[in-house]
């Protein structure tokens, strides 16, 4: 930590980062961006008095510091831009290629590839939004928003077919499951449409976001909470194999891909191997992950996509668990798999390293195989 003086109260307004926990803080805002944070001036200073108290320093950084930092990083400070709210706009509208640009016409394509891979040939029928609530944009990423009004906050995406096929979300329906069956906390949901839904807002950061500035304390602390409510989604069972809300089963990737629902694990790994862009010189591939994946895993209630951006902390607990869109009745293994991935890219050393010790059992040649699935 650099002072410029002895005296306390000089000491005190030229209170700056040293260039490591400056060169921290500049990355850290960066990937929070980069990952669809509407990043302000407000969680940058979270971010960087946390730093310093890790690092033993008691002092307040100076009101003027995210001004002062921003100033040293201009490229930083010209990306924290607040996205506009969208406009409500029907697919038919947008969709006339003729008068759509390159950068449009790939973006409509990737759009129906989407579709083709989560609805099939039988996609819903269009459907027009009603107008996107006003409020702070606190994520965007693509075609998803979250924003606070208020006390609640509203998460809806300007995809043409809503958060699926249903006239309301599987998340609405997840959240008031694991209401109502466990003890692992969730906000209260509020509202839900085709396209969003309004939940209690609660006041927090992601452990993506708080893990490097926690103690080793915070951080045992929070694995041991976590392994808990992993526990209890474990114990509860169910099928058919996918969504709570019947679409089918759905990977939790850049590009999400659908199918069933299934009645057996066989079913599910059947599909599974095989994706949309099936290649028939891959066949062996496919036969091969089959029998390693077998099908006799027991069915259990699954969040799907258990990162840590995903998991909303604050004092050192965990305050809530978010994001339950893909959560359903999955193989035992799945949430570990996919806990994984979720994890290991935060920090792999003391973070990722610790996921398989949240589970009773290990699944780590699934986790090897659905990576490889993934790759095709």
């Amino acid at each position: 930590m650099e002072t410029t003086s002895s005296n306390p109260t000089s000491a005190l307004h030229r209170l700056q980062l040293s260039p490591e926990q400056e060169c921290e803080v500049a990355d850290w805002v960066t990937k929070e961006i980069s990952g669809g944070t509407v990043v302000r001036k407000e969680l940058i200073s979270w971010f960087a008095q946390r730093v310093i108290q890790r690092d033993g320093c008691c002092d307040a950084l100076p009101a003027d510091f995210v001004d002062v930092f921003l100033g040293r990083h201009p490229d930083l400070a010209k990306s924290l831009v607040v996205p506009p709210r969208p406009v409500p706009e029907s697919s038919a509208k947008r969709s006339k290629a003729g008068r759509l640009g390159a950068l449009e016409r790939m973006k409509e394509m990737q759009r129906q590839e989407r579709t083709r891979a989560l609805f099939g040939n039988s996609p819903p029928p269009p459907r027009q939004p009603a107008p996107y609530p006003e409020g702070e944009i606190l994520y965007h990423c693509d075609s998803r928003y979250v924003v606070r009004h208020g006390e609640t906050v509203t998460k809806y995406t300007t995809y043409d077919h809503g958060m699926g096929a249903n006239e309301h979300p599987n998340e609405a329906l997840a959240l008031r499951f694991v209401k109502a069956n466990t003890t692992i906390p969730v906000p209260e949901v509020i509202s839900s449409d085709w396209d969003r839904l309004t939940m209690e807002y609660i006041e927090g950061q992601t452990l993506q976001q708080a893990w490097p500035v926690l103690s080793a304390e915070q951080r045992s602390s929070i694995l041991e909470e976590l392994r808990g409510y992993i526990a209890q989604l474990r114990g509860l069972s169910g099928g058919p194999i996918g969504r709570l809300d019947g679409q089918g089963a759905v990977l939790p990737t850049i590009m999400p891909r659908s199918g069933g629902p299934f009645n057996t694990v066989a079913e599910l790994h059947h599909w599974l191997v095989r994706p949309h862009r099936r290649l028939e010189s891959q066949s062996m591939y496919f036969h091969q992950i089959t029998a390693q994946l077998g099908a006799d895993y027991p069915v259990v209630f699954t969040h799907g996509d258990l990162a840590a951006r995903n998991i909303l902390v604050r004092d050192g607990r965990i305050v809530a668990i978010l994001d339950w869109e893909f959560s359903g009745w999955y193989p035992e293994y799945w949430d570990y798999v996919f806990a994984l991935r979720g994890m290991d890219k935060i920090d792999w050393d003391t973070l990722g390293s610790q996921v398989p010790s949240l589970f009773a059992k290990r699944y780590d040649l699934e986790y090897i195989l659905v990576q490889f699935i993934l790759t095709l």
